[in-house]
């Protein structure tokens, strides 16, 4: 016999509407995994499904964040070679710890974008789905992929490739482990003064083949890109996902709006703000080294740029390259905040970390919709009206992922 719940005394934002759609009232029936009707009032025979009342709170869909790495614990502070050399188990732990605190902040799916050890995000998701540990759905990634000479080139981090064909070869080991985000580096970035933002690395010839490997896979690229030509060279290659895109020319928008709703780009804005705003500072980023990181004009593009990707119909898709200090696990829903300041209605900011997610990954999550995946968020307050609603653990009063409770809070309900 199928489970079903009622969410009662809801008002749903269900995240199938435009730019300033508002919560309104309405009743959510589940059955077993999916939401099988939004309606106002829902009536049923008394004992035909478990009833929760949610006394106003307000039901959305199960957040996203496209620019994840789980393999930086709670406490990473830029000290990569240091987690690659942890003790697997232990390491393991700190996987756990992290996609816990995903979960328990409303995100219910994330698209890896590169591991420090290499199977981390394998193994974590499977002991997700045979339901030893609490966590978001995963696409998940492998060792970021890096070019010869490039940054990551020394492959201390990165697996290196040399041409198409060794690029080829990493992509088809990668899938073939079980990868399906594969994450590349096509460009520099400031923040190691010998590689800036604006570099190129790797070629149209490797993207293309890299690409077409993925696909044979039923796998996608996504790529480390900060400067314009790397961003175009995405665009024009087949890539799925563009990280940054920190400075766009009109080539480069021009490249994106050509592969309609084919492409999307994650910003990872909160970063850039942490970083320019002084809050990595207390951990080693003084002043001087940002300065000399070029962010502050790198962060001023990207807002434009956001603008820019907006007006042409460009798809966001949120992610924020969480799990420094300065941008801490726990803190995801701050680059939504930052989506608002640029221009974005709360609503439309939300939709970047739900609806969107759902076009990208081709699952049905990211609407309260029917026949979608009861994967939901509950929250008090309106974060129609005010997003940083989503970043107050107080006001989250649950999370549900596959129609069950997967996350109640403690201080709400002891």
């Amino acid at each position: 016999m199928a489970e079903r719940t009622l969410l009662t005394n809801v008002r749903v934002l269900a995240c199938t509407g435009g730019r300033d759609e508002r919560p309104v009232a309405a009743d959510v029936l589940i059955e077993d995994d999916r939401i099988v009707r939004v309606a106002p009032g829902i009536s049923l025979h008394p004992g035909a499904a478990r009833t929760v009342d949610l006394r106003g709170a307000t039901v959305l869909p199960g957040l996203g964040d496209a620019h994840v790495h789980l393999s930086w614990p709670l406490d990473f502070v830029f000290d990569h070679a240091a987690v690659a050399a942890a003790p697997p188990g232990e390491h393991m732990l700190d996987v756990a710890a992290v996609v816990r605190t995903f979960l328990e902040s409303g995100y219910t799916f994330v698209i890896g974008a590169g591991t420090t050890q290499p199977r981390d995000d394998l193994l974590i998701s499977d002991a997700i789905e045979r339901g030893l540990v609490p966590g978001p759905r995963i696409v998940p990634s492998g060792p970021m992929i890096a070019e010869v000479g490039g940054l990551g080139g020394d492959g201390e981090m990165m697996e290196v490739a040399a041409d198409a064909r060794s690029l080829r070869e990493i992509v088809a080991r990668q899938c073939d482990q079980g990868v399906r985000a594969l994450k590349l580096f096509i460009s520099g970035d400031g923040v190691v003064p010998e590689f800036p933002s604006d570099d190129v690395y790797m070629n149209d010839e490797m993207l293309t083949a890299a690409v077409a490997e993925a696909d044979r896979h039923g796998a996608f690229l996504t790529v480390h890109a900060r400067g314009s030509a790397s961003v175009a060279m995405a665009a024009r290659t087949g890539v799925r996902i563009v990280h940054h895109a920190c400075f766009l020319d009109d080539a480069a928008v021009k490249a994106l709006e050509a592969r309609g709703d084919d492409i999307w780009v994650c910003p990872g804005l909160h970063y850039l703000y942490a970083m320019v705003n002084g809050h990595a500072e207390p951990y080693g980023m003084t002043p001087e080294r940002i300065e000399a990181s070029g962010y502050h004009a790198e962060f001023a593009s990207q807002v434009e740029g956001i603008g820019r990707l907006r007006e042409s119909g460009v798809g966001i898709l949120s992610g924020g390259d969480f799990g420094h200090q300065w941008t801490k696990h726990g803190t995801y829903a701050a680059e939504l905040v930052r989506y608002v300041e640029c221009g974005m209605s709360p609503s439309e900011a939300i939709h970047t970390a739900t609806r969107n997610m759902g076009a990208v990954s081709g699952l049905p999550i990211g609407q309260v919709r029917e026949g979608f995946l009861a994967d939901l968020l509950v929250v008090d307050g309106d974060p129609a009206e005010d997003v940083a609603v989503l970043l107050d653990p107080g006001r989250r009063r649950a999370v549900l992922k596959g129609g069950a409770f997967a996350y109640v809070n403690p201080g709400l309900y002891p």
